[in-house]
């Protein structure tokens, strides 16, 4: 099996494969991005994500984390990890208005981001 395996998969419009997956999970800023995500509402504004992410990335409440290390966050989530995490089909994100309008997280997904969480807190 190749590396192109997780590729096919999607292009069959099936769920991630487990390459994939475990691309989207090795960047930090993808994971707490993913956990935020997932449970919250949609549409989700790119400054509340910025918020949540900087307030798991540095264990404590987002207001203490400085403005520019939460633009620096929301920098890297709009221009990189938001647009990876739509080209996985994982969410819907409309970057005229800054904000994630959907999100579908399954498995294998699901299975990895529980761990992920337990680990990561």
């Amino acid at each position: 099996m190749t590396g192109d395996s997780a590729a096919s998969e999607d292009d069959r419009g099936g769920p991630p494969g487990i390459d994939e997956v475990l691309t989207l999970l090795s960047d930090r800023y993808r994971r707490h991005a993913l956990a935020c995500l997932d449970g919250l509402p949609d549409p989700v504004a790119l400054e509340d994500l910025t918020d949540q992410v900087a307030g798991r990335e540095f264990q404590q409440p987002p207001d203490r984390v400085s403005m520019i290390t939460r633009t620096h966050i929301a920098t890297a989530l709009h221009h990189t990890h938001l647009p990876k995490l739509e080209e996985a089909g994982i969410i819907t994100y409309d970057d005229d208005a800054g904000q994630v309008t959907e999100i579908t997280i399954r498995e294998p997904l699901t299975g990895f981001l529980d761990k992920v969480r337990r680990h990561e807190g």
